[in-house]
């Protein structure tokens, strides 16, 4: 059975998985994202996972960072997530008086999902974090990359997801055998829904900011070192397998485990 290292504390954590040189193009949206979000959420610890093997694991570098937290409220985001602020503290508010009340409550923060184009980042990371660049609910079709897919973010947890820390521990940490691009978002929040409880949206919009994208095999995302997608879509098919049966998604869950 897996373990995680655990710390108490009353506060809200961010998670952020990153690896990347200095003048990288994901490390400059890296870089305003943390000084937006230090910005706008001061009393937040944010702590920066990482993963050294190749290709790069989110999945260890989120289990990583989660041994270091302090907080009640995780939050896992990754570092090309624009989204306000204000969302985080509501959705943090919302999970602690349900847990007062002796319920579970965990989010998927939004139920629209934009990706924005070049231009558009562009306008984000040219303004200061202290003062972002604002854009209006949707977005203005010319800023979007495909404004007709804008709803489907959520339904992969993509991008974002907020949760009491005990929901975390209770299935044991992301599965890091995923491996570079795909597939690791869906499978933990299929892993949370069936171990914890069925997550929430909320009505509000999730940016993700344009970085350079890698297709090679058969036109599918590629991370550095990734010699096959494949491998990470049989993985998240057995989780879809095992979603909403507690019994079997434990036995596939207990296939690996975390060191303290």
């Amino acid at each position: 059975m897996m373990s995680l290292r655990r710390k108490r504390g009353h506060g809200i954590t961010l998670l952020m998985p990153f690896r990347a040189n200095e003048g990288d193009t994901r490390f400059r949206a890296f870089d305003w994202l943390l000084r937006y979000y230090k910005h706008h959420l001061p009393s937040a610890e944010i702590i920066v996972g990482t993963d050294f093997n190749t290709p790069f694991s989110k999945t260890t570098a989120f289990n990583n960072a989660r041994a270091e937290a302090h907080g009640d409220i995780l939050v896992l985001i990754d570092a090309d997530c624009y989204i306000d602020p204000k969302v985080i503290l509501h959705c943090a508010k919302e999970i602690r008086r349900e847990r007062r009340r002796g319920y579970r409550l965990w989010y998927i923060p939004y139920r629209k999902f934009y990706r924005l184009t070049e231009v558009a980042s562009d306008r984000v990371l040219d303004s200061n974090p202290t003062r972002p660049h604002r854009f209006p609910v949707p977005p203005d079709k010319d800023d979007v990359e495909n404004p007709f897919a804008a709803s489907h973010g959520h339904w992969w947890g993509a991008l974002i997801q907020i949760m009491p820390a005990e929901a975390y521990d209770i299935v044991g940490g992301c599965d890091p055998r995923f491996l570079g691009w795909g597939g690791e978002d869906v499978a933990f929040m299929r892993a949370v829904d069936t171990l914890y409880c069925k997550h929430k949206t909320t009505r509000n919009q999730v940016l993700h900011l344009w970085h350079p994208i890698v297709k090679t095999e058969w036109n599918l995302r590629m991370w550095e070192g990734q010699s096959s997608a494949r491998d990470n879509d049989a993985l998240a098919n057995r989780y879809y397998a095992a979603f909403g049966d507690p019994k079997r998604m434990r036995n596939l869950v207990g296939e690996y485990h975390v060191e303290d």
